[in-house]
C-alpha cells in the first residue's frame, strides 16, 4: 500500500506506541465485503461522526433520495469522511456538495436540497 491510496478499511488494532492494523476483509466473513483500495472519486472530509453514522443506519435517508436520482458509489467511514464516486466529474460533485450541505438538515429540507443540486446539473 502506497502514502497517496484510499483505502477502505477498518482498524483491527490501534496504539499510540505503533502503527495501526488495518483489516481490508470482513472478520466474520474473511471476504472483501466493499473494503479495499477506493479508485478515482472523490473524498469528503470535515463532516462530523454523527452524520456519518446517520448516514450508515439510514434507510431512506440522503443518501437514497440522491440515488433516485443519480447513480453513485459511496464509502462511509465513522470518522468523517465519505468517498463518492458517480463515474462523472460533475455528478460526483453534486453527490459530494448534496451529502455534505445536508448536514444537520431535516429530511424534508434534504430531499428538496437534492432536488435542487441535481435540477441545477
Amino acid at each position: 500500500m502506497n502514502v497517496t491510496q484510499l483505502v477502505y478499511a477498518r482498524v483491527s488494532a490501534a496504539n499510540k506506541d505503533i502503527e495501526p492494523e488495518l483489516e481490508c476483509f470482513d472478520a466474520t466473513t474473511g471476504k472483501s465485503a466493499g473494503f479495499g483500495e477506493l479508485k478515482g472519486g472523490l473524498l469528503i472530509d470535515g463532516l462530523s461522526m454523527g452524520w456519518c453514522r446517520r448516514l450508515m443506519r439510514e434507510d431512506k435517508g440522503v443518501l437514497t433520495e440522491i440515488g433516485t436520482h443519480i447513480g453513485f458509489q459511496c464509502a462511509v467511514g465513522k470518522n468523517g469522511r465519505v468517498w463518492v464516486d458517480a463515474g462523472d466529474v460533475n455528478k460526483t460533485v453534486i453527490v459530494a456538495r448534496a451529502i455534505k450541505e445536508t448536514e444537520g438538515k431535516s429530511e424534508e429540507e434534504s430531499r428538496t436540497l437534492v432536488r435542487l443540486l441535481v435540477l441545477s446539473e
